[in-house]
């Protein structure tokens, strides 16, 4: 297929920004399966990501009348969904019920905690790690459930990203030392029964 040159992209975004229907439909044929492929990586679920697909084909056909052409509309089309989909992540930080962890990643962030062997043990530390993951910075909790949660490869969390390698395994590693203090905090905090009656309702052990 022939390189699509600015002025082609940018004769197109205008066509579609003014309604024409047959342009709409070139832009979701060249652009659909990229952007359904990117919601589908932040929120690991396809009933979302084809909501949060739909949500961003309406954001990005509200915003086509701000591309001026001075990037491929390839570029421009997925650093829109691209915030759109950190947009998503950021509001459904605190609403997952629960979360899958690799026992690989499992052992490599609970260094020091109480062995998880039994299924029981498992299912509750993985509730305190979802508990715990918000109270990082976004960045850095970002970049650790994509790939401990989610279990995305590092070239897969560059791409998403955009973000250099180097850049990423800093922040994979901090967000790791930093879950790993919270947890242990808390487990302390437990056994020491330094939390209220409140907190441990809120925070159970």
């Amino acid at each position: 297929m022939a390189t699509r040159n600015h002025r082609q992209d940018l004769r197109l975004a205008r066509r579609a920004a003014a309604g024409k229907g047959s342009a709409w439909d070139q832009i979701i044929d060249l652009y659909g399966g990229r952007i359904f492929g990117l919601a589908l990586q932040f929120s690991h679920d396809r009933a979302a990501a084809e909501d949060l697909t739909q949500d961003i084909f309406l954001r990005l056909f509200k915003n086509l009348r701000k591309y001026r052409g001075d990037v491929p509309l390839v570029a421009w089309t997925l650093r829109l969904s691209r915030n759109l989909c950190i947009d998503h992540y950021r509001r459904t930080r605190r609403e997952r019920e629960s979360v899958f962890l690799p026992e690989h990643a499992l052992a490599s962030m609970t260094s020091g905690l109480p062995d998880p062997r039994e299924e029981a043990q498992r299912r509750e530390l993985l509730r305190q790690i979802d508990e715990v993951l918000p109270e990082l910075r976004e960045n850095l909790a970002l970049v650790v459930s994509l790939r401990d949660l989610q279990g995305l490869s590092y070239s897969e969390i560059s791409a998403l990203l955009d973000l250099p390698i180097g850049t990423l395994k800093s922040r994979l590693s901090r967000g790791r030392r930093q879950l790993i203090g919270r947890l242990q905090a808390r487990h302390a905090a437990c056994e020491s029964g330094l939390l209220d009656d409140a907190e441990l309702e809120a925070a159970p052990c």
